[in-house]
């Protein structure tokens, strides 16, 4: 399984690779520049076609690619022409070295426009319900129990669970308020996430509700077979208390002494799902060693969310909204990691990127679609950064030739380089290896 990961996390990134590189070229080809090679990946040339003087090509390593053209490095010009990069205007180069990220920008966008359109899972309520909290965890700590209702995060209304997730994951030893409903009525507390395992995001250790269900038919003996519960019931509450884990549903009946619990159950029917209720006795079990009603317990996530679909006005705001809200996250990312809410650890290079796409295209397409688009937009927002060797860097030095009237000498600009590379070099090993150590938990 692991192997079609790796397959569909490379044919995910040379997409977003082919899109880049595809915004290069056609503007080169806008402003008569002659392009020598177009090439997804780097090294050796596995497959290869030319055509009007330009090679076509998927080469060996799949991270990355680029777009080589003529004149791009003046040193090795030996006779100037007219369709050579470094002769043509400062807007047209400029424009060039732009159209990389713009692309990305732009397939991210009308990625999620469809989204928006064909119909997206958005949350049924601003509530957040907690079902799960994680012994010793923030969560219970802050004084969270399973039932309790997150009504705000940092003072903004609760927005899905991704939203929350987002907020605690960028919050390392930070106190965070929240504003929750409990069966004493609302209160304000502080919640401190920590670190999720060795991964460098944070974590309060509190989840979605679960829905247990009755995984098999009880037997006609059993406490629940006699009570009438049948294959498929889901299990509301027990003595008034809500159930949203196994270990709920055990403690309670454990608890019981052999007293009878009133158990509140859902039961499909044609007008949707009946609420039944049961008295039950618990019977004590040798073998488990606790009181026991006779059921075998299935754990679903419950349905939280609703597909909605939006109209195309709506859908292109929407778009742009959350372009931008994903654009600026690496920013948040950056900020929160030097502050040291965030750790250096969570960052991920291509290995990490590659293994993340392929484990969501097995898992759920839509959500692929959505991370496309997040990878798209940060790939085009973060080679806008005016760092010597990426797009934005380029656009740097146009900048000051502007200004100077003539270009940096290239003696300056090899050094420049120079640094860089040895600077992204040095962050490429790191991620890779920090990937690489996580890598057998995302290929599980």
């Amino acid at each position: 399984m692991w192997v079609l990961q790796i397959i569909l996390g490379l044919l995910g990134l040379g997409l977003l690779v082919f899109i880049h590189e595809l915004g290069h070229f056609l503007a080169a080809k806008f402003c008569g520049v002659r392009v020598l090679t177009f090439s997804i990946g780097f090294g050796k040339k596995l497959l290869k076609y030319t055509k009007n003087g330009t090679t076509y090509c998927i080469s060996a390593i799949p991270f990355g690619g680029y777009v080589a053209m003529a004149g791009e490095n003046p040193e090795q010009v030996q006779e100037d022409k007219p369709d050579d990069f470094h002769v043509q205007a400062i807007w047209k180069r400029a424009l060039i070295a732009f159209s990389g990220p713009a692309f990305n920008v732009i397939f991210a966008f009308f990625l999620l426009t469809a989204i928006y359109m064909i119909g997206n899972p958005e949350p049924i309520s601003d509530k957040l319900i907690v079902g799960i909290v994680e012994p010793e965890s923030a969560a219970e700590e802050a004084g969270i129990a399973s039932g309790d209702t997150i009504f705000t995060i940092a003072g903004k209304k609760a927005d899905g669970w991704e939203k929350l997730r987002e907020e605690m994951g960028i919050s390392i030893g930070r106190s965070i308020a929240l504003e929750i409903g409990t069966k004493e009525g609302r209160r304000n507390i502080h919640i401190v996430p920590r670190e999720f395992g060795n991964m460098g995001i944070g974590t309060a250790g509190i989840h979605p509700r679960h829905r247990i269900f009755v995984a098999s038919m009880p037997s006609e003996s059993s406490p629940a077979g006699k009570a009438g519960i049948k294959q498929s019931d889901t299990i509301l509450s027990v003595d008034g208390h809500v159930i949203g884990y196994y270990q709920d549903m055990i403690n309670i009946v454990s608890a019981s002494s052999g007293n009878a619990v009133e158990v509140i159950y859902l039961r499909a029917s044609q007008n949707g799902a009946d609420t039944l209720v049961s008295e039950i006795t618990p019977l004590w079990s040798n073998e488990a060693e606790r009181y026991l009603i006779g059921i075998q317990m299935g754990l679903a996530q419950f349905d939280e969310l609703r597909i909605v679909h939006r109209p195309l006005g709506t859908a292109l705001v929407m778009s742009a909204q959350k372009s931008y809200s994903m654009g600026t996250s690496i920013f948040r990312y950056i900020h929160r990691i030097i502050i040291g809410e965030v750790k250096l650890k969570a960052l991920s290079g291509p290995v990490g990127i590659v293994q993340v796409i392929g484990l969501v295209w097995l898992e759920n397409l839509q959500k692929f679609v959505l991370l496309l688009a997040l990878i798209s937009i940060n790939l085009g927002v973060m080679n806008l950064l005016p760092l010597a060797i990426t797009d934005g860097g380029v656009l740097l030095f146009l900048l000051v030739e502007k200004l100077r009237g003539k270009p940096l000498s290239q003696k300056v600009q090899a050094r420049i380089h120079q640094g860089a590379l040895y600077f992204f070099i040095a962050l490429f090993v790191y991620v890779t290896f920090v990937d690489l150590s996580r890598g057998s938990m995302l290929m599980r």
